[in-house]
């Protein structure tokens, strides 16, 4: 039998991966547990050992063979499917324990094979360790509990391209490191390239030892002493000299190709086009390179909001809603809302309510009224660019956060929250808001009105 308190801790984890969601959204951060065969694969682990029943960290679990998509990076639930059996086993918890998980190891970080749900209630718990059965894989690079799938591809790619081009060995003092997956395939080609141009310089083939080294020597660093010198890396906070480099020579291939002129264009009229190219900001075309091409985002957008409408419906549940959303994951996360209503509705009137009445019940309760309240205090003024709906996402994260520290569900009305913002002390608390979503709002002075 299912137990009053194992429904008040299935509540709690999921106000709290709802507060998770948002806070990583807004801060561009995955939250989803990593999938152990996309890890497999990318580390193509094949040697593995049963180490037999272990007790390990619950921190340094981070991803799943099967159930990785339920619940978040940190074992909370993501939804309410999982919660028959996420109670059953939070009850079972209470009264005598579970039995040990099964994992797989890589690296420092645990992979669930079996016991997903008791991880789960683990954490929920508090609990510093869990037992398991583990069976250890080698892996060819170091994984750690804070790393995701790119991280993981790009050590990997790293420590392929170091094997194949000995660079490390042939210049000791190389600093090539890269932001983005696929990079080190780059660099690869460029060298084999190098390669057949200075064998057709010298009309004699050389090794590929030399090869790299002539590469290194005559255009990757020559290149990085410009950057170095133009001081360009200061625009892009974690990049590097090799991302940089990386989009520059793509630029410099573009230039040949367009004026035929194959290996004519110095480093110097690069940068010097880069230059030109954008006021205010002479290196646009190099920020919307690192920001996935504007294009792509968009029909990412317009993709998400298309199967937000298709899943709920709501255009035509509430044909006047105008909800739209800047950021792809807004549509996800307002699905997360609205299965956390459909939740929170049917505890409240203990009976199972359609999905479409959730979504009608969530759009009159809790969408439009603090749509109003922004409205009312004309808070959308201040960021430009912006839509109703990313401000309410921040807005209900605030409730969010404040509900959990206060223990007070649903209990903090929207004026509150705006109220609260009010209050604080400066820098305003909109400066926070303009600084999840990159704006920079107007003085102080010039912020909202006090509310009455």
């Amino acid at each position: 039998m299912l137990s009053p308190e194992s429904n008040f801790e299935f509540s709690k984890a999921r106000q709290q991966a709802f507060i998770e969601e948002w806070l990583n959204f807004f801060a561009r951060r995955s939250n989803n547990l990593l999938s152990f065969e996309d890890v497999r694969q990318s580390l193509r682990l094949q040697d593995s050992t049963y180490k037999g029943l272990q007790e390990i960290e619950v921190d340094k679990i981070v991803g799943s063979t099967g159930r990785y998509r339920d619940f978040t990076r940190t074992f909370l639930p993501k939804s309410n499917t999982t919660e028959e059996r996420w109670r059953r086993i939070d009850t079972v918890a209470h009264e005598q324990g579970f039995p040990p998980i099964e994992v797989y190891k890589v690296g420092d970080v645990y992979f669930v094979r079996d016991g997903n749900h008791r991880v789960s209630v683990a954490r929920t718990h508090g609990a510093k360790t869990i037992e398991a059965y583990v069976i250890e894989y080698k892996t060819p690079v170091p994984i750690g509990p804070q790393d995701d799938l790119d991280d993981i591809l790009l050590r990997m790619e790293r420590a392929e391209f170091l094997k194949e081009t000995s660079l490390d060995q042939i210049r000791p003092e190389q600093n090539v490191f890269f932001t983005e997956p696929g990079r080190y395939r780059l660099i690869k080609e460029h060298i084999a390239f190098h390669k057949y141009l200075k064998e057709t310089e010298l009309n004699r083939e050389i090794s590929y030892e030399e090869a790299v080294g002539s590469w290194y020597d005559n255009v990757y660093m020559p290149l990085v002493e410009l950057i170095r010198e133009r001081d360009i890396l200061k625009y892009f906070p974690g990049r590097t000299e090799a991302d940089l480099y990386a989009w520059l020579i793509l630029h410099r291939a573009a230039l040949e190709a367009e004026m035929e002129a194959l290996g004519q264009i110095p480093n110097e009229q690069i940068i010097k086009d880069l230059e030109k190219e954008g006021a205010p900001n002479p290196f646009l075309p190099l920020i919307n390179f690192f920001q996935d091409r504007l294009n792509l985002q968009s029909m990412s957008l317009k993709a998400e909001q298309a199967k937000f409408l298709q899943e709920t419906q709501l255009d035509k549940i509430r044909p006047a809603h105008n909800l739209q959303f800047t950021e792809p994951e807004g549509y996800q996360l307002v699905k997360e809302h609205i299965a956390f209503h459909k939740y929170l509705r049917e505890t409240e009137c203990n009976c199972e309510i359609s999905y479409e009445e959730a979504v009608g019940s969530w759009y009159d309760n809790v969408y439009r009224p603090l749509v109003e309240v922004i409205r009312e205090h004309d808070i959308l003024k201040y960021f430009p660019g912006r839509t109703e709906a990313d401000v309410y996402l921040w807005l209900i994260l605030r409730r969010a956060a404040c509900e959990a520290k206060m223990d007070t569900l649903g209990q903090i009305p929207d004026e509150k929250v705006i109220e609260d913002l009010e209050k604080e002390t400066t820098p305003h608390s909109l400066v926070r808001l303009a600084q999840f979503f990159g704006f920079k709002p107007k003085p102080q002075s010039t912020l909202l009105p006090v509310i009455k």
